[in-house]
């Protein structure tokens, strides 16, 4: 007789791997001491109006980038990772809830499905059903762990394509406003700099 695992040590391992992925997000979206000030603090003091000072100095206005293959398998490996590194960290854990959640709800159908087959198991040894016969019950518990399944790989890939998207975006510096208008209305102003 083979020995098969309960199916509790699996649940409570990938608790446990949710659990611990969410701590790392929560870790991983607090913003970290700034060390671009500290860069500030200590570098020597220049004159600016000197040509062989501007070449020296590190230009420290533009903000550091992400390649957009970077975020994209970053959000793959962790939902919300890119989002995190491209200065976004609500929205990427709005992404690694969405995905923890989804896992979360596919390992409740997959137990669900295991009692389901338990039960199929039972009633075909009970002769209640033919041996080769299957239960409303497992197939509709099999098409909702399918429905999961295909949830979490949707958001995991959504979360990477966001990413990726925001990469490109990273350096268009585009404001957009909402004005309510006097008359009810509203008004919509994009503001886009132009080059000198």
């Amino acid at each position: 007789m083979p020995i098969r695992p309960h199916p509790d040590c699996a649940a409570r391992a990938l608790r446990r791997l949710l659990l611990s992925l969410l701590a790392l997000a929560a870790l991983g979206a607090i913003p970290a001491p700034a060390a671009a000030q500290t860069q500030d603090s200590v570098r020597p003091l220049v004159r600016r109006d000197s040509a062989a000072a501007r070449r020296a100095e590190p230009d420290t206005t533009e903000n550091f980038r992400v390649s957009p293959g970077r975020a994209f398998l970053h959000s793959l490996v962790l939902p919300g990772w890119g989002q995190s590194e491209l200065g976004a960290p609500g929205r990427g854990g709005v992404y690694f809830t969405l995905e923890a959640g989804s896992l979360w709800m596919l390992l409740t159908a997959n137990q669900r499905l295991g009692e389901a087959r338990e039960q199929q198991r039972r009633l075909r040894e009970t002769g209640q059903i033919a041996p080769d016969a299957k239960t409303g019950l497992v197939r509709s518990r099999e098409n909702q762990r399918e429905d999961w399944i295909t949830l979490s790989i949707f958001w995991l890939f959504f979360s990477g394509a966001d990413a990726f998207v925001a990469a490109h975006l990273q350096d268009f510096d585009v404001h957009v406003n909402a004005i309510p208008r006097p008359g009810g209305g509203t008004e919509l102003r994009a503001t886009v700099p132009l080059p000198r």
